[in-house]
């Protein structure tokens, strides 16, 4: 019996201290956009609303700023008016901090041509998953 007993203390040990050892997965952190998105928005955006190379260099950060935080409440807002209130109120921050750069009318006009963006790129998309199926 003590052998049986000191058998499973021993496996316990083994087993727990290697355990031990193993490194935590680590979960990845909320990505931000991918890198080719944001260039092809800003590429677009550049087109649309005449970017010069220092405003679309001043509103790369806050692009992929304002992406990340419509992921996010894409994906912690499951009841849909909250969600719309909260993109809605999240625009409105963001054009306060587009109009210093673009002023008042290119900034509001960012969001139209942002949907314009999101409607094309779903459309790619659409036409890629016909094309394989």
């Amino acid at each position: 019996m003590k052998r049986i007993a000191g058998f499973f203390i021993f496996l316990f040990l083994c087993c727990g201290t290697g355990m031990a050892q193993q490194p935590a997965v680590q979960r990845p952190k909320p990505s931000n956009p991918q890198p080719k998105v944001v260039d092809a928005f800003l590429d677009f955006l550049t087109e649309k609303l005449h970017l010069i190379p220092q405003e679309r260099k001043r509103m790369r950060p806050l692009i992929v700023s304002y992406f990340a935080e419509t992921k996010r409440i894409s994906a912690t807002t499951s009841d849909p008016l909250q969600r719309d209130q909260d993109r809605a109120s999240l625009k409105i921050s963001y054009r306060k901090s587009f109009t210093p750069i673009l002023g008042p009318e290119r900034a509001t006009q960012f969001f139209s041509e942002e949907q314009l963006f999101r409607k094309k790129i779903r459309e790619v998309l659409k036409n890629r998953n016909v094309k394989e199926n």
